[in-house]
């Protein structure tokens, strides 16, 4: 833990002797100098200040450390029992314990001790959300590679262009946003795979279709918001097909909400690369959005002229099934020895398609060279060009 005490004082020294045979510690003399240390040497499962320091006070330090690491565990140690002092200290720093002195050695150490393990508690139940919420974003991405390549490819580019943007304009979380461009197309799922050949390539719709593609960002954003701490993501999939002049009016709609910035970065950036994957360059591209720019967010659409356009190329190579990678789609239909049909060509590789075809592979099923398709990722150039739905 760290002990943050105003300079030229015993009870730093102190507390030294009397800790470190059973805690690591860092001590710092003065706010300024915790900061530092913080910085340096952090994080820490517990920080302890004394109140009353020159420069900043026990209370304004333990504010701008939880701005640092708000995971940390804060407690002040001051001869000041006012408790007025006590509670401000409490709401407005949200100090898990307030100790005066002088507190005995036996009164700080169990202190202390519950301080690491209410650490321990926050991080381990963190680290818990994280990787469930890692887990089933991974999940859900293979699904969606295994079941429409094509959506997946296009998620893939919309991920691209929703990156650069939202690095250009500093939006944060940028996490959020990448997340929402990559599972935009989750949706898509429920649509024929010829449907949406159809659509991706800008063939004419007939009204049931039409209708399918159109339902596919509330299907989406209702299967994201299931799962907790996603919900702004899954409002932005929802709100992909938003235009701009139809909803910035709209009663009860913040402009600087992630929801509603997220989603018209999606309604951007799907209607670039659904030109970009027409024939169109860059520049056509934004000539064609300019004639309908009420529709998009003027500070987004202002951050798409920055934007690196890549055009994906595939040549087929063959290779072993343990050099399968997450970048390569399968050219041809793999079939065990008897004729039964393993995996569908087309299908982008993932985890858990190269496992079940090493599985065939270990039982001799199927022979150990695959054919695929390898992207070769270049700077799209300043010409129309033929661009495959399935790159």
């Amino acid at each position: 833990f760290a002990y943050v005490k105003a300079r030229k004082d015993p009870v730093l020294a102190g507390l030294e002797r009397q800790l470190r045979g059973t805690f690591n510690i860092v001590t710092a003399e003065g706010g300024a100098d915790g900061l530092r240390a913080l910085q340096e040497n952090g994080p820490f499962a517990v920080i302890v200040s004394d109140m009353r320091m020159p420069e900043m006070n026990g209370l304004q330090f333990l504010m701008k450390a939880a701005e640092l690491y708000p995971d940390t565990i804060r407690m002040m140690l001051t001869g000041n029992t006012d408790l007025k002092t006590a509670v401000h200290a409490v709401n407005e720093g949200n100090i898990f314990r307030f100790l005066t002195k002088p507190c005995q050695k036996e009164t700080i150490e169990w202190t202390l001790k519950d301080g690491i393990k209410q650490y321990r508690l926050v991080t381990a139940e963190k680290e818990i959300l994280e990787k469930t919420l890692n887990g089933s974003i991974q999940t859900l991405t293979e699904l969606l590679a295994l079941v429409s390549p094509l959506a997946f490819s296009r998620a893939s580019r919309l991920k691209n262009y929703v990156q650069q943007i939202a690095q250009s304009m500093k939006l944060e979380p940028l996490w959020q946003f990448e997340l929402a461009a990559m599972l935009s197309q989750i949706g898509c799922v429920t649509i024929p795979p010829d449907t949406l050949e159809k659509y991706y390539s800008g063939s004419d719709l007939n009204p049931d279709e039409q209708e399918m593609v159109e339902s596919h960002p509330k299907l989406g954003g209702d299967l994201m918001s299931q799962i907790p701490r996603l919900e702004a993501v899954a409002r932005m999939i929802a709100c992909q097909y938003e235009q701009y002049d139809q909803h910035v009016n709209s009663p009860g709609v913040s402009q600087s909400d992630d929801e509603f910035i997220g989603g018209h970065l999606l309604k951007l950036v799907i209607d670039f690369d659904t030109l970009i994957s027409r024939g169109r360059t860059k520049s056509q591209a934004l000539g064609e959005l300019k004639k309908c720019e009420a529709k998009y967010h003027p500070e987004i659409f202002a951050a798409l002229a920055g934007v690196e356009v890549f055009n994906i190329e595939r040549k087929v190579g063959v290779v072993k099934y343990q050099q399968l990678n997450d970048t390569m789609i399968l050219a041809d239909d793999i079939y065990t020895h008897k004729g039964v049909l393993v995996v569908a060509r087309g299908q982008q590789v993932t985890l858990s398609m190269r496992a079940l075809l090493g599985n065939y592979v270990e039982r001799k099923e199927i022979g150990e060279d695959i054919r695929v398709n390898v992207p070769v990722m270049k700077s799209k150039q300043e010409t129309p060009v033929s661009t495959s739905v399935a790159s």
